[in-house]
């Protein structure tokens, strides 16, 4: 006796409907995504007297900081040890020569570190600089 070999249907998955379903996901994600600003480094920044505004449209911040015995340099979010400093300004430097260097450092940033960025500042010929401070409004 011969036996009739049954066949059985094979599943499928209706995949018709997941390129609209991905392209719909995509679009939502991108029109609710936030980006964040530059946040530097938590520097408390020393107190001035007065202060003056200048255009964000040239500025390359610097933040500066101090952690144990090292100093802690960072470049438009960009963590970089001092003695890159001057290559990353000159590169800045040729992409737009008109650059100001916006210094925020910590007002416990010993000198020695500041005079390190001065000194790769004054390499990298960058020499249009801003020292960021807090404005008080009253004089004590």
């Amino acid at each position: 006796m011969k036996f009739e070999r049954i066949e059985k249907e094979k599943a499928e998955i209706n995949t018709a409907s997941v390129s609209d379903i991905v392209f719909l996901l995509l679009i939502f994600f991108m029109v609710s995504t936030v980006f964040k600003a530059e946040q530097g480094l938590k520097v408390e920044l020393p107190e001035a007297m007065a202060a003056k505004k200048i255009s964000i449209k040239h500025i390359a911040h610097i933040w500066v900081g101090y952690k144990g015995d090292n100093g802690v340099v960072s470049i438009d979010d960009r963590i970089v040890p001092i003695g890159k400093v001057k290559d990353i300004m000159q590169l800045k430097k040729r992409i737009n020569p008109n650059v100001i260097v916006s210094i925020m450092a910590d007002k416990d940033t010993p000198y020695w570190i500041s005079n390190d960025i001065f000194g790769q500042l004054i390499k990298a010929n960058t020499l249009r600089v801003s020292l960021a401070a807090r404005v008080i409004s009253d004089i004590k």
